[in-house]
């Protein structure tokens, strides 16, 4: 009896603060896919590579940021953190957390280059590098807002900070890529005094923030972590390279990509959030405790819900923007709520297991499975790609 009030209790908050969250991220993920799907053809044919960076950049936002958010959420129930936007602490992670992100892109860029997808290869660089230190910034506050402002609200932020995090990433890194692709094919001038005036605005931000060597050495195993994850999300860049007129053709997924592969890194993340925090806890002293499972069956409930909006506002969009008419498709919403089960388990196993090898699953276990999402994800959508177009 117990088990199932405590079900109830769950399924209960599933509904209304993860789903909540889930879908107002989803909401926030489909406003960058508009402009992906707007724009898909030109990023295509004038900056594929591009395409090659570009899951590695949205996965590279959910690693950082997911895994400041899961930090901030332990330090705030240890006591470790004070509840404010202003904590000197909060500057410090951010500042970190852009240089984090700008040496990972940049190897990114290399490898395409290498791999011989050259064409406007320094202007994407240029781009690259604006866009990973303007999101950062953004996002850095945006990540500390949430966690906080959840927390004070008596919020559970391992249950919505997460997906908030991740969909806020998708909204702003794939709008500010295109920013700066029209702003070089408008004015030259313009693009690279934007360009100079947010690297300086980095070295300005290291500089007040004082970040010690120290403290970047505490950041040393997951700077290792994201750096390989990075490489690793080329499996998913190069694979939206190749099957990129499959997303292109089946009008839907191009809208839907961004939401799509944020969605399953979002479930992901709860769960890995929820189980950290946990691990810290001692609430969960073996694998198959009734804890995980029930929050992963609670969350699972809210699955149909997910795949059938991604379905709708695909569909939506697709005709408000470009005005195709597309259909319902039924492989995507029976397959959805799979898939999403399956890396929900995939991410308490990993968070698990970390924990066990005395590995801080808030460092490693998120970045690893929003990574790990999105590889999924990409070749889940390719595969539903084809189905849809018969290709």
């Amino acid at each position: 009896m117990t088990v199932f009030l405590d079900l109830k209790e769950r399924l209960k908050e599933a509904y209304t603060a993860t789903l909540a969250s889930l879908v107002i991220s989803l909401i926030i993920g489909f406003f960058g896919g508009t402009f992906l799907g707007k724009y898909f053809n030109k990023i295509r044919s004038a900056y594929p590579g591009i395409l090659v960076i570009l899951p590695g950049m949205m996965g590279l936002r959910g690693n950082v940021f997911g895994s400041m958010a899961s930090r901030f959420s332990t330090m705030l129930y240890l006591g470790d953190l004070e509840p404010k936007i202003g904590e000197k602490r909060v500057l410090r992670n951010i500042v970190i957390a852009m240089m984090l992100s700008l040496i990972p892109v940049t190897i990114l860029w290399m490898i395409g280059v290498i791999k011989g997808i050259r064409y406007h290869s320094f202007q994407i660089l240029l781009i690259v590098i604006s866009s990973t230190i303007f999101v950062s910034l953004l996002l850095g506050y945006f990540t500390a807002f949430v966690t906080i402002f959840s927390f004070k609200r008596g919020t559970d932020p391992d249950s919505v900070a997460a997906p908030l995090v991740a969909s806020m990433g998708d909204l702003l890194t794939i709008p500010s890529l295109i920013a700066f692709i029209l702003i070089l094919e408008h004015s030259k001038t313009v693009f690279w005094t934007s360009n100079i005036g947010l690297i300086l605005l980095l070295l300005f931000l290291v500089e007040i923030s004082k970040v010690r060597r120290t403290e970047l050495l505490e950041f040393k195993e997951l700077f290792v972590i994201i750096t390989l994850l990075a490489l690793l999300s080329l499996i998913s860049g190069f694979t939206l390279e190749k099957f990129s007129h499959l997303i292109q053709a089946s009008v839907i997924l191009g809208f839907a990509y961004p939401s799509l592969l944020s969605s399953f890194g979002n479930y992901g993340s709860v769960i890995a959030a929820k189980t950290s925090t946990k691990l810290h806890l001692g609430e969960i002293e073996k694998f198959f405790s009734v804890e995980p499972f029930l929050d992963i069956l609670s969350l699972f409930a809210t699955t149909p819900v997910i795949g059938s909006l991604i379905n709708i506002f695909g569909i939506m969009l697709a005709k408000l923007i470009l005005g195709s008419s597309v259909s319902f498709s039924l492989e995507l919403a029976l397959t959805y709520p799979l898939m999403a089960l399956f890396i929900m388990f995939y991410s308490y196993t990993i968070s698990y297991l970390l924990f066990k090898r005395d590995i801080d699953p808030d460092n490693v276990a998120i970045p690893l499975i929003s990574n790990n999402s999105d590889i999924f994800g990409t070749i889940y959508a390719v595969l539903i790609a084809k189905l849809i177009v018969g290709g």
